[in-house]
């Protein structure tokens, strides 16, 4: 059994150097190193020790520039070729030192850190690399000597095998197994990012092994108008061990064939660990270009990354390569960032943003008046705008100019930009920055449009302003609305999201306003004439504040109603809803309602409470529910405050109506009452 392996090892070393190339094998360096492994496998099962011949021994003696030839030129031709600097194009003989050399010599020169890296091959580049040369490489009771290896090289000057030292790996002869991976695989690459766009996974078993090359190709499938250079793309392709970079290339270095394929070495050095336990997994990055020209961007631009060799050390010192077929991925596409789903300018109301309300300005001088505030957030990007468009609307007057003289756009403090107020009852806005605003990527910054209200006039009249006027501002996050585009390329973002919910601005020198406090909201049951038919008590409380400097007079009675637009004359109009509104009386059920003064603020009268200008006062209203005989069962329902009036006088009918916006904040929690 012995003498049978003995003999079959040595037929397949035969036949390998003799007779065919593997598929795997597609450098001289890739072939020799087979030679090798299977010797090593041969002295193994001998029991003794292997020295193998390697790609060295070489001493150069004489100077090598454009023009020279000979032997000299033929074994630095094969030195830079193992290394993986040069690939002489099919067909052409070595032996002449022609532009291509040059090139590779010059690589070669920045690799070693020779300056300058010119492809000037004289006494310097001489001796560094006759000082690394050395003619053969052993494995004896596993330690390894690499061929090419000085004290601190990561890899080989010969053969371009990473460099180890006797017990780095452990075991014997190894192999891996490679198998394809989804995880953390995109197709889409965003302009400026790299994006890991093929994954594999690399078992080692029998020894440790040290992986020093991976050999990956690409192939376009663009369309007729866009490019199919590679370097139009990407600038670098990087390969990633369990999420590190461990290796990376130009795309300038890719060797394109007559078919429009690219395909590169990627030197690299990462320790694969034997056992199940010990995968590594293997990314493949894009790095896509900072800019892209418009015919190459998009899905339609595709281009398919192919893995096709990985070249590993085991820890008998044998370099082998691994060739498994089948691991690609298809669809990789570069896109510019401002088109990318996951950009997005997104517009949310600021904590600031005006509720409808009455507003106080004055007679003489003008207001400042908040009529929108919003936050814009960059996601996914940094983004700048210059140009901001919105519009207002007004009433009670001719023109928008009769009420603001000017709007401005404002960040803070900070004034943005200024347009000035103009004919008609609704003006287009459009805010052009003297300077670019910038948003960085993941920030949120907030911004205003504020109107600069002219002085009220005491009369009011159809055609000039005066109280009860209205003025209200909107904006949305729009493309048409917001220039934004991403700091990266330049371009408008096209992803949009979100918006702001404005309201109107009523106007006075004189006048409430009024603000639903929550801490005064209570709700109990009260016993009814049997145990399962109950009344439910709501207790609700507003504040009033008298902005203008007469007094005013808020009647202690109230209406239930349906609606606001039901009108009122009393105190508080309120209405109570299960999904329909509740009336005051009859089928419906039964409500009551009861309107008191609490806190010091506010003077009671005898029909109303008296608010001096500039004091606030607080008002309960008490309403109560039962469901009679219509509503069976247990529902939830809900008391809505409507309205507010006032008067000059201290008299229980209201002159003036001013209603409660926006509804919702104005409105109890659901309460249950069973019946």
């Amino acid at each position: 059994m012995f003498k049978t392996k003995i003999a079959s090892l040595g037929v397949a070393v035969f036949m390998l150097a003799a007779v065919a190339v593997p598929a795997s094998a597609d450098t001289i360096s890739d072939l020799l190193a087979q030679i090798a492994a299977l010797t090593a496998q041969v002295n193994a099962l001998q029991g003794g020790t292997t020295t193998t011949t390697q790609l060295g021994g070489y001493q150069f003696t004489s100077d090598l520039t454009i023009g020279s030839t000979g032997a000299f030129v033929t074994t630095l031709q094969d030195v830079l070729v193992a290394q993986g600097h040069l690939v002489m194009p099919a067909g052409v003989a070595k032996g002449y030192f022609g532009p291509l050399t040059q090139a590779a010599v010059a690589k070669w020169q920045a690799a070693n850190g020779i300056s300058p890296a010119v492809g000037y091959f004289g006494p310097i580049s001489r001796a560094k690399m006759n000082a690394s040369s050395v003619t053969t490489g052993g494995t004896t009771g596993g330690t390894t000597t690499t061929a090419g290896c000085n004290a601190g090289d990561l890899f080989s000057s010969t053969t371009g095998a990473a460099c180890t030292t006797g017990g780095t790996l452990q075991g014997g002869a190894g192999f891996i197994t490679v198998t394809q991976t989804s995880t953390d695989v995109e197709d889409e690459v965003l302009t400026g990012e790299t994006g890991k766009v093929l994954g594999f996974k690399v078992q080692a078993s029998g020894s440790d092994v040290n992986v020093s090359n991976v050999r990956v190709k690409f192939t376009a499938a663009v369309d007729s108008g866009a490019s199919d250079r590679l370097t139009s793309y990407a600038d670098e392709i990087v390969i990633f061990a369990d999420g590190e970079e461990v290796g990376a290339l130009d795309t300038d270095d890719f060797v394109r064939d007559s078919s429009g394929v690219y395909s590169a070495n990627i030197p690299v050095s990462h320790t694969v660990k034997m056992g199940s336990g010990d995968k590594v997994t293997f990314h493949v990055g894009f790095r896509a270009v900072s800019s892209i020209d418009s015919d190459d961007d998009g899905s339609t631009n595709d281009w398919t990354a192919l893995y096709v060799s990985l070249r590993f050390e085991d820890a008998t010192g044998v370099v082998i390569s691994d060739s498994t077929t089948g691991i690609s991925n298809g669809g990789v596409y570069v896109e510019r960032v401002s088109s990318s789903s996951d950009v997005k300018l997104r517009m949310a109301a600021g904590s600031n943003n005006p509720t409808a309300q009455n507003v106080k300005v004055t007679t003489s001088g003008t207001t400042d008046v908040t009529l929108a505030e919003f936050t814009l957030k960059a996601e996914g990007s940094a983004m700048y705008f210059d140009q901001l468009k919105a519009s207002t609307t007004i009433t009670g007057t001719t023109n928008v100019s009769d009420i603001a003289s000017d709007f401005y756009l404002m960040r803070g403090s900070s004034k943005l930009a200024e347009v000035a107020g103009s004919t008609g009852t609704s003006q287009a806005l459009t805010f052009s920055l003297d300077d670019i605003e910038e948003i960085a990527s993941g920030d949120i910054e907030t911004y205003k449009i504020v109107a600069k209200v002219k002085a009220i006039n005491s009369t009011d009249t159809s055609t000039t302003f005066g109280g009860g006027d209205t003025i209200t501002a909107s904006t949305s996050v729009a493309v048409w609305n917001i220039n934004a585009k991403a700091d990266s390329d330049g371009k408008s973002v096209t992803e949009r999201a979100g918006s702001v919910t404005t309201y109107t601005q009523t106007l006075y020198n004189e006048g409430i306003k009024v603000e639903y406090v929550k801490s005064g909201e209570s709700f109990s049951l009260l016993s009814n004439d049997t145990a399962a038919n109950v009344e439910g008590e709501f207790k609700v409380t507003v504040r009033v504040t008298n902005f203008g400097s007469n007094d005013v007079y808020i009647p202690l009675n109230s209406l239930a109603t349906t609606s606001a637009s039901a009108g009122s004359t009393k105190g508080i109009a309120f209405g109570l809803t299960d999904g329909t509104t509740a009336t005051s009386t009859g089928a419906a059920g039964t409500i009551t309602g009861s309107v008191s003064k609490t806190g010091s603020g506010g003077v009671e009268k005898t029909n109303s409470v008296l608010i001096s200008g500039g004091q606030s006062a607080d008002f309960v209203l008490t309403t109560t529910f039962n469901p009679d005989a219509v509503y069976t069962g247990t529902r939830q329902y809900k008391v809505q405050i409507w309205s507010i009036g006032h008067a000059t006088t201290d008299t229980a009918t209201a002159a003036t109506i001013v209603d409660t916006t926006p509804t919702e904040d104005f409105r109890t929690n659901a309460q249950s009452i069973q019946n």
